[in-house]
């Protein structure tokens, strides 16, 4: 089928701005550990485990925006435009009730959260000094969710790399600022870092929501009105979103079992970790990008009814994932200590290189398999996406298991748990899509 609604340069002009948006978005979880570095180890292996931690609460809610994303892009694509600000408008009473309560977990038990899965005074101490200030980016961060989800469901997705990449600037010289004490402010070593973060949330928010304007978006798509906030709309999302949802928790969950494991290993090897893991995150930004595009993509194609093209664009869509992700590690396959130098101590660079290797392979895996499961969720195929996640979770921690309790292995084979996760999410979503019959649902 070659004439496709999504040509490669269609999927990549709405993919390509969310690549740059997520890049900008990384680097400051990079740049924070980069900036620790010359802090301390315990500051460098705190901040990368309350960043995964914060990421675990975050992601809560915009995985709930993954739902609301889908839903927008299908009434875009029925040219249903106001129905869009009754997605929105209920998907934010719903991300600010949920950003309360992890505020109030957070301000009522967040020094007991930490003492229960760590074990280093040290690091427990600077841990809650972190998070004990990143709390408040909830609210910020929840709201600009909502308008990512907003902006790439109707695939216009260029205001989001400039609002990023202002963040990402923004958080990278207040890093410089507050961390270091520069300009009359004191230095305030990892809280600084905290500070920088929450500003460049709210600087980043406020872009988006001005560009509404700017765009002539609002009145078009009737947001922010809140006339009609109902259950049957917020049913609608959490029903597409909750696999995704679920999806991203698990998957996170599993990173903070599998960090909490690794600090009781060492400072050393939680910080070789905290580096790969960035690294990691940072290298695989081209396919997070797509699955996002794959929401978008194939949610339009829903909308339109357009079902025997959907196979055709996912294939479309894993290719020009398969491609970029090679581009993206092969160099840092060939010369792995250039990138991790510019994070790690000099110390820690020569252990990180076998983890790294590891991570790497794991990524090509992710390149597909993260797209397939995305594509489930986007049919609105949400108990077998759910399914699908939960036999791969239990794959997954039973190999955590037999890896860290049964056998002694060193940090290398533990990151290969990472392999078994990517490698059962890819074999279950192709066996969905290629032996369920849901375009007889679709078509229902």
């Amino acid at each position: 089928m070659k004439n496709l609604s999504y040509s490669y340069k269609s999927i990549l002009k709405i993919a390509f701005p969310l690549m740059v948006s997520n890049f900008f978005f990384t680097l400051i979880a990079v740049t924070d550990i980069g900036f620790m570095r010359e802090i301390g180890v315990t500051e460098q292996a705190a901040i990368g485990y309350i960043s995964l931690l914060y990421l675990f609460f975050f992601m809560a809610g915009f995985s709930y925006t993954r739902g609301a994303q889908i839903l927008i892009a299908q009434k875009d694509g029925q040219k249903k435009h106001k129905a869009i600000g009754l997605i929105l408008d209920n998907m934010l009473v719903v991300l600010m009730g949920v950003a309360t309560l992890l505020w109030l977990i957070l301000f009522f038990w967040g020094r007991a959260i930490l003492e229960a899965i760590l074990q280093d005074p040290e690091v427990i101490e600077a841990s809650y000094a972190f998070l004990n200030i990143r709390k408040w980016g909830f609210f910020a961060s929840f709201l600009g969710s909502a308008m990512i989800a907003f902006y790439s469901g109707i695939g216009r997705t260029k205001i989001l790399a400039v609002a990023i990449i202002t963040m990402s600037v923004t958080n990278i010289f207040m890093n410089w600022v507050l961390i270091f004490g520069h300009f009359g402010f004191p230095a305030l070593g990892i809280k600084g870092a905290a500070y920088a973060s929450n500003l460049a949330e709210v600087l980043s928010t406020a872009i988006m929501i001005i560009g509404l304007g700017v765009l002539k978006l609002r009145e078009k798509n009737h947001l922010f009105y809140f006339q009609k906030i109902t259950k049957d709309i917020i049913y609608k999302i959490t029903n597409l979103s909750f696999p995704l949802v679920v999806q991203t928790l698990i998957g996170l969950a599993a990173w903070v079992v599998f960090f909490t494991l690794i600090e009781k290993m060492g400072k050393a090897e939680l910080a070789i970790s905290n580096n790969v893991k960035q690294i990691y995150t940072l290298l695989g930004i081209p396919t997070y990008a797509l699955a996002s595009s794959t929401n978008t993509v194939i949610g339009n194609l829903v909308g339109q009814k357009k079902f025997d093209e959907i196979i055709p664009t996912l294939k479309r869509i894993i290719l020009i994932s398969s491609i970029l992700i090679f581009l993206f590690t092969l160099p840092t396959f060939i010369f792995p200590k250039v990138l991790l130098g510019l994070i790690s101590e000099k110390g820690l660079v020569a252990n990180s290189i076998g983890p790294m290797y590891i991570a790497l392979v794991a990524l090509w895996l992710y390149g597909f398999s993260t797209i397939l499961f995305n594509c489930i969720a986007s049919i609105g195929a949400s108990l077998h996406s759910l399914i699908v996640e939960t036999i791969t979770i239990l794959v997954y921690l039973i190999f955590v298991y037999i890896i860290f309790y049964i056998l002694d292995v060193n940090l290398t084979i533990a990151w290969t748990t990472e392999l078994f996760y990517w490698g059962s999410l890819a074999i279950l979503s192709l066996l969905y899509l290629g032996f369920f019959n849901w375009k007889k649902k679709l078509n229902s």
